[in-house]
């Protein structure tokens, strides 16, 4: 049992350094620029940002963008771990021995949704480490005592401020703890329970808006309170189709949620004779899968939310049907299979979900950006650079940018304070027709999914270039080697590096030494490359 688990951690590892980022990937590890950057002043983040503290450990070790990126995805596979065995713990604690508490982590490990997700750089697998460690605290005590309901309410309230979602967890813990005292008829012990679990998830909220609020905490509460509303509020109705994830988890993960659904449902028909901490457990888990599976937008990563509690009840059908041989050999058979496919299934995520090309661009692109050059591609992909604006282009902005046209913040972004860099995606795509004017003849592509400010000149023809940055502009080849030559601008002709202030210009190439591209004065040899740009996120949820 041992060699199987060590084997999945392995290939999570694998994964982990491997597998494409998802675009939520970039923007939230990316936040932790801001903390010394006007983060509560000048710029204000919709959600709590305590995932954000976790990541800039990140940012310190990292040196530049990949190695950020990198790191951070190892930080948080190794984060897995220590969740993982924190679910080993809690079925220890609920009474499983050493191979049964083995086979409950194994079976955790054969959902296609956690080996595949539980390392992402977002704030979901830091909230389901706090969740998971908030019930092992209180399934571990001999009696629940007010220390460890406050110490549960702590992590329960660290599990929020690194994301709001978390309220789920909070929801659950506090129900397990308040209904099995009412099962029990002792209704003022589920009253004191809710209140030490209230008190100590207040204790970390109450120092986080004094953190980042100073001598001001209200506005930073405020925000924490209500940052998320807007985002909850809207839905995933604008996405459309989003509940298919629910159907694609089920179906490539049937014996695993078979095992787990039977479990809870034949434990709930006995919950009156579970003993005290599976009986908080059951209802914790019960509430948490409800509220995950009926989450109005179930991208792929939610499930990892409710995935560790389930795998907890993934034994009792085996041990119900124990007398009835032929059934037990049947669902060891399914489960055994189900494990070698998991096993398969991981080798061929890991053989087609390869992150070379986005971190090739991310790489190539951090070289050709100066620390105080800005560049823009609405999803935050250069963790240690700046972007014009913190707007994130989702589909609901991609949605609002293409609605309001030239009053868009995209809009106003390449009209007022224009990057000097593009990083292309499918979300550019969808507004190019709102940008259109201001790229069109401003950016000029010199490699993959990648803009640089500038215009393509062929010797002896005019060319308009709509200069987005003032500054100094010289010719260089298309390996980004500079160029002699001369240009003739408005009908003056001069020799590079000669400066151009904004606006439209005519340029005409003077020389026959073939194609050249203008651009702000640089070091770019070695760093263009030929090609049409990637699919970066193509199908990255299927």
């Amino acid at each position: 049992m041992g060699v199987l688990i060590a084997l999945k951690i392995i290939l999570l590892f694998a994964l982990a350094w491997n597998t494409r980022f998802v675009m939520d990937e970039f923007v939230q590890l990316g936040w932790a620029k801001y903390f010394s950057n006007g983060l509560f002043d000048s710029i204000w983040h919709a959600k709590a940002v305590g995932y954000a503290v976790f990541y800039e450990i990140a940012h310190l070790i990292g040196w530049d963008a990949p190695s950020i990126l990198l790191t951070g995805r190892m930080q948080v596979a190794l984060l897995a771990c220590v969740t993982i065995a924190f679910v080993y713990a809690c079925a220890r604690a609920l009474g499983e021995d050493r191979v049964r508490a083995l086979a409950i982590v194994l079976i955790l490990l054969c959902f296609s949704n956690f080996m595949e997700r539980i390392f992402r750089t977002i704030a979901e697998p830091l909230a389901v480490f706090f969740a998971v460690a908030a019930l092992l605290v209180v399934l571990r005590a001999h009696a629940l005592s007010a220390r460890q309901l406050l110490a549960a309410g702590i992590l329960s309230g660290l599990a929020f401020l690194a994301t709001q979602k978390s309220v789920y967890f909070n929801v659950a813990l506090g129900l397990g703890l308040v209904a099995d005292a009412a099962l029990q008829r002792r209704y003022a012990t589920g009253i004191v329970r809710g209140a030490w679990l209230v008190l100590g998830w207040a204790l970390p909220a109450i120092a986080y808006c004094f953190i980042f609020g100073s001598g001001d905490p209200v506005p930073i509460a405020r925000s924490l309170v209500f940052g998320p509303l807007d985002i909850a509020m809207r839905g995933g109705g604008e996405y459309g189709g989003l509940r298919r994830f629910v159907l694609q988890t089920l179906l490539r993960n049937f014996v695993p949620y078979a095992l787990c659904f039977s479990g809870m449902a034949l434990s709930l028909m006995q919950i009156m004779k579970l003993d005290e901490r599976r009986r908080i457990a059951l209802i914790f888990t019960v509430v948490i899968t409800v509220l995950v599976f009926a989450h109005d937008q179930p991208w792929p990563y939610v499930f990892i939310m409710a995935l560790p509690f389930m795998s907890l009840w993934s034994l009792v059908l085996l041990d119900g049907i124990a007398t009835h041989a032929r059934y037990l050999r049947l669902a060891w058979v399914a489960l055994i299979t189900s494990v070698a496919i998991s096993y398969v299934s991981n080798l061929i995520y890991l053989r087609t979900e390869n992150n070379a090309a986005q971190l090739e661009l991310v790489a190539r692109a951090g070289s050709l950006l100066a620390p105080d050059e800005r560049y823009f591609d609405g999803i935050g992909m250069l963790p240690n650079r700046k972007e014009p604006t913190t707007l994130w282009l989702d589909r609901h902005y991609v949605f609002a940018t293409l609605r309001e046209g030239r009053n868009s913040e995209v809009y106003k972004v390449f009209s007022k304070s224009p990057p000097k860099m593009i990083l292309w995606s499918y979300r550019m795509d969808n507004i190019y027709p709102v940008v259109a004017p201001l790229i069109a003849n401003s950016y000029v592509s010199v490699a993959p999914n990648l803009r640089i400010a500038g215009c393509r000149l062929q010797p002896g023809e005019k060319t308009i270039f709509n200069v987005p940055i003032a500054g100094s502009y010289a010719l260089y080849g298309a390996t980004g080697t500079p160029l002699q030559g001369s240009v003739e601008i408005d009908g003056a002709v001069l020799d590079p590096p000669f400066h151009l202030e904004t606006g439209s210009k005519t340029l005409t190439l003077k020389t026959d030494s073939g194609e050249a591209l203008l651009l702000p004065t640089g070091s770019y040899a070695g760093h263009f490359k030929a090609g049409s740009d990637n699919d970066l996120f193509a199908n990255i949820y299927d």
